[in-house]
């Protein structure tokens, strides 16, 4: 028998997603929020140095998890992830108090004022040491005297933190330093590359010793495309340690059945009936249900569940696609990422739209609907991107209007000369970097198909199999460039 829902009610809940927006602070999410897929599990122990995750993946989202006791407590339980003895500082991160870390401005200031950034990550790291030891500071407590009086004192603050490495594998501990939004260092790209560098020489540093340890939440271009920033000696022992926040398709959708179940007014009924029709059980834990594992372990019965939510296809028949795999589809970049801010926005927007066009709608979603959701999840991606790499904005404007995929022909009369100016003025007033290839490969420099390459890179453009240029549709829809069949850009 097909599942049912109330759809008003699915439909409000839907509505009133929440987490739409950057996790922009080290406040912990609701227990209600947190859902944990099992590819991230391996990215959470203290020995993985580096987490990569595209935008809106949750680094800060797991940064903020991690730094609160009571939800890593709660996670720990629900998840079964053993964190024996942990203790968990923020070294870099979102935090309007500004009282754990220095900001961008502190630390520009702290380098006119003669501290080089190694100074300054010691200094966090030698601070946090001391308090959570409870031992007497050799400075005042702040993070401006903290950082001076190590750079004037660097090898009495290197013997204080072998002493309190020491102390803490004597009592059994682990000193856990989390950086994150290190996209923030600075106002240009020269200057993060320079710090973000000593960061992470200073954890390299951190995995020789017992007990105090560091992790940081990288984007895939200080990972990927910046050699610079690795530059140091072996730093491939921080990559060989690394992982990745990735997000399944069954996992998006385990998000918004979390929502769905512990919604105040939808969750009771949605809950009883998965229980009545599908025989799995919800285990409450400190009044939060969490997602049973069996709902999203294969394709049933988490796609008669969506089907029963957004209907069956994307149209009146199979022939414009499936919900249940078209949803996906939409939202991946050219390299199959998937971003849950993507999908949340995608479907809230579908569910308002719903509610606007077809109140009286049998699923909770409008095909339609789901469509226009797309469109939103587009635009704040574009919005996203373009804040990331300015010079992609240019490129893919001179596109709008156009239909992909596009000859490589078609392309280079677009992409004029002043196009491509404008493009590189924009990563330079933006004190962002070039586009590498096209920029820098002293073999390709100049040449438009190593321009190509940098978006291939970035998971913007692809190439088809007869090497035409094509475009997934989380960036095609924003930027007003059409394809047959494809969900309409906005006018």
């Amino acid at each position: 028998m097909a599942l049912s829902f109330d759809s008003l009610a699915i439909r409000q809940a839907l509505i009133d997603l929440p987490l739409t927006h950057a996790w922009e602070n080290l406040d912990p999410p609701k227990p209600s929020e947190i859902y944990i897929p099992l590819m991230h599990h391996k990215a959470l122990p203290p020995d993985v140095s580096v987490v990569e995750g595209m935008r809106g993946a949750g680094k800060s989202f797991w940064t903020a998890i991690l730094a609160d006791d009571d939800t890593r407590k709660l996670v720990s339980g629900v998840a079964s992830i053993q964190w024996p003895n942990l203790i968990v500082r923020v070294g870099f991160g979102l935090d309007p108090d500004n009282e754990r870390f220095p900001d961008a401005k502190r630390i520009a200031l702290l380098i006119t004022q003669g501290c080089t950034p190694d100074d300054i990550w010691r200094s966090v790291l030698l601070r946090h040491s001391l308090k959570v030891l409870e031992k007497q500071l050799p400075f005042e407590d702040g993070v401006d005297a903290a950082a001076l009086w190590v750079t004037a004192n660097r090898d009495q603050a290197n013997r204080y933190l072998a002493e309190c490495d020491r102390d803490l594998a004597q009592q059994k501990k682990v000193l856990l330093l989390l950086f994150d939004s290190l996209d923030r260092l600075a106002d240009n790209w020269g200057l993060i590359r320079k710090i973000l560098s000593a960061a992470l020489q200073l954890g390299l540093e951190c995995r020789s010793r017992r007990a105090i340890r560091c992790k940081f939440f990288l984007r895939p271009d200080m990972v990927e495309e910046d050699d610079e920033i690795w530059r140091f000696s072996d730093s491939s022992k921080l990559l060989h340690s690394m992982s990745g926040l990735t997000w399944r398709p069954n996992d998006l959708f385990g998000l918004i059945l979390l929502h769905l179940a512990n919604s105040k007014f939808a969750g009771p009924a949605f809950r009883e009936t998965i229980e009545h029709q599908e025989h799995i059980q919800w285990r409450k834990i400190d009044n939060v249900y969490p997602l049973p594992r069996e709902l999203t372990a294969g394709e049933q019965p988490l796609r008669g569940i969506v089907e029963a939510l957004a209907g069956p296809w994307m149209g009146t028949t199979a022939k414009r696609g499936f919900t249940f795999t078209w949803i996906p589809t939409h939202l991946s970049d050219a390299k199959g990422r998937l971003s849950p801010r993507s999908i949340l926005l995608a479907i809230q927007r579908a569910a308002e739209w719903t509610s606007e066009q077809y109140p009286n709608h049998k699923t909770a979603l409008h095909y339609e609907g789901i469509q226009q959701g797309v469109v939103k999840a587009s635009k704040i991606r574009i919005g996203e991107i373009k804040e990331d790499y300015p010079w992609v904005g240019p490129l893919l404007e001179a596109l709008e209007g156009a239909t992909v995929p596009l000859t490589a022909d078609e392309l280079t009369t677009r992409w004029t000369e002043g196009c491509i100016q404008s493009s590189l003025e924009a990563a330079q007033q933006n004190e962002r970097l070039p586009p590498r290839r096209y920029s820098s490969d002293p073999n390709r420099k100049g040449d438009i198909q190593a321009l190509v390459d940098d978006l291939v890179e970035l998971a913007i453009l692809y190439r088809t199999e007869d090497e035409r240029i094509n475009m997934p549709d989380i960036f095609r829809v924003g930027f007003g460039i059409k394809r047959k069949g494809g969900v309409k850009p906005p006018r």
